[in-house]
């Protein structure tokens, strides 16, 4: 389902895969249901569905993700057809998007489920801080289809919802980096919109830790689509992603490389930016904003020369380097300077970083 409308019928005991509105279908699927019947069109199509249904949930690789699993009594082993069967236990709701999976017999509503507008089942003690698990019956709940490696948790603050993170290491280096980039994008003009990080101290079963708090950007008009769907997509019909990209989003585009070597994020990897795509048509409409910088800078805080480190953001082997100098002549960023100083201001104890993050603005010439 993509909100109330039926856009694909699948019955895996009977191998049945129908595709009812391709213009609606996830990216992942669009042009990779085979119509003519055959054997092996058969099997491809319900693989391509199950890796679909799987790529929707949570990896086990995650922080405190066992314990989620626990709380749903899910058995904890990795494989796509468990991920598929937790995928349609929960009916694969998820904060980024408006698909979901109705059973046949269900008369159920999206305005029932959608978990951004009705009551959220909250277990952000257990997502974030690590507290034990403890039994709950409904698995219609966004930790299960939130990714991401770090330590995480939705919570709904008045009519709004905060995804709020946090990591391991000592000091909480990643969070307080991320919530640092945040402030140097702030720094730019002409650019690609980027969420908002704040922090903020909340009490852990490992004590207290730093976290990083941002809102929701996902609303009931639009999907967020992973740039890893898009690019299977162009590769299916022929199209070149990157040509596609710049041609559609020029400068805005053009911007992430960049920015990402300024704040020398290694972390761009390709569910880690994308689109935004129309509920009602199915078509792409604009990028959607940056997010998660919480690899961003660590390099700079151990003093570490990550310039070099190879980019996730086409699965190439260019540098993240390279990139930035080949998309900065399609950009016109400008750097406000008097931001910056401020925010260096706001943050003395980070002067080494902000030396290194200047440098690389020098190095690529944006005034």
């Amino acid at each position: 389902m993509l909100g109330n409308t039926k856009i694909l019928y699948f019955n895996f005991p009977d191998f049945t895969v129908e595709v009812l509105k391709e213009e609606l279908l996830p990216y992942s699927l669009r042009k990779n249901i085979q119509r003519i019947p055959s054997m092996k069109n058969i099997l491809s199509n319900v693989q391509a569905v199950k890796n679909y249904l799987s790529s929707r949930m949570l990896s086990l690789s995650r922080d405190n993700a066992k314990k989620i699993y626990a709380v749903y009594q899910i058995p904890q082993t990795d494989t796509i057809d468990n991920r598929v069967d937790i995928c349609i236990r929960c009916k694969g709701v998820s904060i980024q998007d408006s698909y979901w999976i109705q059973d046949e017999d269900d008369t159920g509503r999206w305005e029932d489920i959608n978990i951004r507008e009705n009551k959220l089942k909250d277990i952000i003690d257990l997502s974030l801080g690590g507290y034990s698990p403890t039994i709950t019956t409904s698995p219609i709940c966004p930790e299960l289809t939130t990714k991401g490696l770090f330590r995480k948790g939705w919570v709904r603050m008045g009519n709004t919802l905060y995804l709020i993170k946090s990591d391991k290491t000592k000091d909480s280096v990643n969070t307080r980096m991320e919530i640092l980039a945040s402030e140097i994008m702030e720094c730019f003009e002409n650019t690609i919109e980027s969420v908002t990080y704040v922090g903020d101290d909340k009490d852990m079963m490992d004590g207290m830790g730093h976290v990083s708090i941002c809102k929701n950007f996902v609303g009931e008009e639009y999907s967020f689509v992973e740039a890893w769907e898009v690019m299977d997509y162009c590769r299916r019909c022929g199209i070149d992603f990157r040509k596609y990209c710049l041609e559609r989003w020029g400068a805005e585009f053009a911007c992430i490389p960049v920015l990402d070597y300024i704040i020398v994020n290694t972390d761009r990897h390709t569910q880690n930016y994308g689109f935004m795509m129309n509920n009602q048509t199915g078509k792409i409409e604009h990028l959607a904003p940056l997010f998660d910088f919480n690899c961003a800078l660590v390099a700079d805080y151990f003093a570490h020369d990550a310039n070099d480190t190879l980019s996730q953001m086409f699965n190439t082997k260019e540098s993240l380097r390279e990139l930035a100098f080949q998309y900065k002549d399609y950009t016109n960023i400008l750097f406000n300077e008097d931001k910056f100083v401020k925010t260096v201001e706001r943050n003395k104890n980070y002067q080494y970083i902000f030396e290194k993050v200047y440098g690389r603005i020098q190095e690529l010439g944006i005034v």
